[in-house]
Order: structure tokens, then sequence, then C-alpha cells
């Protein structure tokens, strides 16, 4: 059996990327504060920016492949902390990087949507990044080192996340059921603009890359863009919530920390034609969400 080291599998995307990979790979997989609630064999307790350490673990496991999931991806605690964002999300990329070069061995990058800056529509894999967040231009930064020091590399750019947790983490949706089972009121942009993806269907495709032989940039994204209001009434018509707590909101009114793009709606062509796994739409993935 193949060993796969998984950084950030207690997180939300981890988590998933977990348990589909358990079943047929010998996985090795990191956490730091988020432990499962039952520690399985071969979960590593390891902050990723402890160099040299985590260069010994992976001499004694010699996996087979890397997948790296782990990130700081609020934008707004990386806009508040840009050296704390560079020393998690591209010095520890560059580390695993790294390693992977001199031992040859393939690694998975998930990167973001966030590498655009948001003043396009269905970006391909072939358009400039241009970041307008410090958790973009990470992200930008740490792609670039894994295609300049990796043999085998993926840069996997994965798209609004939703669904619920396996083991950790959060996402959109399950932020938004929390208020609508409580009957509060949510605020959703009507004109900021997405390719969501369902969490099961994007750990089904990353799983597959890391089994296949493509190397290159990849798009995971949902096979549709959607605002967040619309998506909210999607998951109100099919979850069987309240769709009047829903309030039509303008991106132009928020005023977060971070910067937010208008529209980093991913085309994922180039997926459909690698992977064998169907990106689903937002309806189809909410339904399986829902068990419908």
């Amino acid at each position: 059996m193949k060993r796969l080291f998984l950084t950030g599998a207690s997180g939300f995307l981890g988590g998933h990327i977990y348990a589909l990979a358990r079943k047929r790979w010998d996985v090795f997989a990191t956490f730091l504060h988020h432990p499962p609630k039952k520690l399985p064999d071969q979960w590593i307790a390891l902050d990723l920016t402890w160099h040299a350490t985590v260069r010994e673990y992976l001499e004694d496991i010699q996996p087979d492949v890397i997948i790296h999931a782990a990130a700081i991806s609020n934008l707004d605690l990386c806009e508040e902390n840009p050296f704390l964002a560079e020393a998690v999300n591209v010095q520890t990329t560059n580390n695993l990087a790294s390693w992977a070069a001199a031992h040859r061995i393939r690694m998975i990058y998930i990167s973001s949507d966030m590498v655009f800056d948001g003043t396009g529509s269905y970006y391909t894999e072939t358009d400039p990044v241009s970041p307008i967040s410090v958790y973009g231009k990470c992200k930008a930064s740490a792609e670039n080192i894994v295609r300049s020091k990796c043999r085998k590399w993926v840069v996997a750019r994965a798209a609004l996340i939703y669904g619920r947790p396996k083991i950790g983490g959060t996402s959109f949706s399950e932020w938004l059921e929390g208020r609508l089972r409580n009957g509060k009121r949510i605020p959703l942009y009507y004109d900021q603009f997405r390719t969501p993806i369902l969490v099961e269907n994007l750990a089904e495709a990353i799983l597959e890359l890391a089994e296949n032989d493509f190397i290159g940039t990849v798009h995971l994204g949902g096979a549709n863009r959607v605002d967040r209001l619309t998506f909210g009434q999607q998951l109100c018509e099919i979850g069987g919530y309240d769709p009047s707590l829903l309030d039509p909101t303008s991106v132009a009114d928020a005023q977060p920390r971070a910067p937010r793009p208008v529209d980093i709606s991913l085309s994922i062509r180039r997926a459909q034609s690698v992977l064998r796994t169907k990106l689903l739409s937002t309806e189809e993935g909410l339904k399986r969400m829902f068990g419908k």
C-alpha cells in the first residue's frame, strides 16, 4: 500500500481527504490545533513551521505522495498577521516542496481561487494571477514554489467549499445552516460570484489527482457560477429552511479587513478533461449534502 503524507488532516477539507484516502492509502495525517476526537494510528501532532522536525518525519515515513492541505485560510486573519500568513502558507510549502523535489515524489498543493483579482469571470489556469489580499498573495507565492521545485506536482486551485465536516473545521454552508436553524437573519451578497464545490466532491478529485500522472495547475470548482444569495436560496429550498431570512446585500457595502474579489468563478474545463470524477453543480452538491 502506498504512503500518503497529508497536512491539515483535521481541517474541513483535510478531514474529508483523510476519510477517503485511508480506504486505499497508508495515510500519515498531521494536525496542530484540532485533533480528532479519537486519535487514530499514524496521526501526527506537528507544527509545520518546525521545518527540521517536518523533514525528520518525512525521512522516517518516506511517503509516495504529499498532499498539502494545511493553511491559515481566514482572509482577515491573514491581512492582520501577514508575517504569520507568510510563515504558515508559504514557508511551510517551500519546506515540503524542497523535500518532495529532493526525493522525486509527487506533491499536490491545495491552492485557492483567491489568487485572482475578481475583475474577470470563469478564470482559466492560463490566466495571470493578481491577488488582492495577503492570503491570495501567499497562495500565489506558494504555487510558484511548487512549480519551480517539484518534478511531479499539481497545483489544485479550490473554489469556495461547502458541506459538512467529517472531522473538524467549518464552511460557508455550515454557517448558513446554523443561522437558519436559529431563525437569525443572514445578509448575503447578490453581486459576488464563485463556483462553489461540495467538500466530498473536492476530496474525490484531489485523491484522483494523487493517483494519476497529471502534472500542472487545475481548477477544482463546481459546475456553475453562482452568487452567495442564490446559493443560500438553493440551500433553503433543498434543505427545507425559510428563505425569507436571507437579506440581499451588496459586496460594495461591506468593509472587511481583507479585500474580497467580486467574481472569481473558475473554468473547470481542464479538470473535466483529466478527471473521471464529475464536478457537481450547487444543486447536485446540495442534494447530495442533504441526502436527496
